[in-house]
């Protein structure tokens, strides 16, 4: 019986160990399926702002310092405007938008669910939605909305880190 247990406790702490990642410092995120990263649109830090697709470039405001909130889950500060993005209604399917950061917002986490190495499905937190570019064709400044998982590489998404300076 002791064996038994022994082997469950160590076998679920393994498990949980291998399959759980921490994520530290500042990264771009790509999609998959379009190569667009995550900007606010226009680089604004107006409160509202839309979270939009944008050509990879090494700049403060496609850069998103991670920060641990729990297990695969996360907080993302962006370099420039030191705001985060959320939906624009919870419950709903429409885009997000950039809001103050606020510590332990539900709607302001994300799991990040490793599919592969440094590839991930992004999760709103206690949701069923997943963040997906609204235009698969990667078009500029397209929205960012959330949506029910696809299993497809729409809403794949890899990270780099990135440390811009402008």
């Amino acid at each position: 019986m002791r064996t038994l247990f022994f082997v469950l406790v160590f076998g679920t702490n393994f498990v949980s160990t291998c399959l759980s990642q921490d994520i530290k410092g500042t990264y771009a995120i790509k999609n998959v399926k379009t190569g667009m990263l995550l900007r606010v649109k226009d680089a604004s830090s107006k409160n509202g702002t839309p979270l939009v697709a944008y050509y990879p470039q090494n700049w403060k405001c496609m850069t998103w310092d991670f920060k641990t909130t729990g297990p695969n889950t996360y907080q993302l500060e962006n370099l420039l405007t030191h705001k985060t993005f959320q939906a624009k209604s919870a419950g709903t399917t429409e885009g997000f938008e950039e809001q103050p950061l606020v510590s332990g917002n539900a709607g302001q986490q994300y799991e990040f669910i490793q599919i592969k190495k440094d590839t991930f499905l992004i999760k709103i937190k206690g949701s069923d939605l997943y963040i997906t570019p609204s235009d698969v064709n990667g078009g500029v400044n397209s929205l960012i909305i959330m949506a029910e998982k696809r299993n497809s590489s729409e809403q794949e998404w890899t990270i780099y880190q990135q440390s811009p300076t402008m």
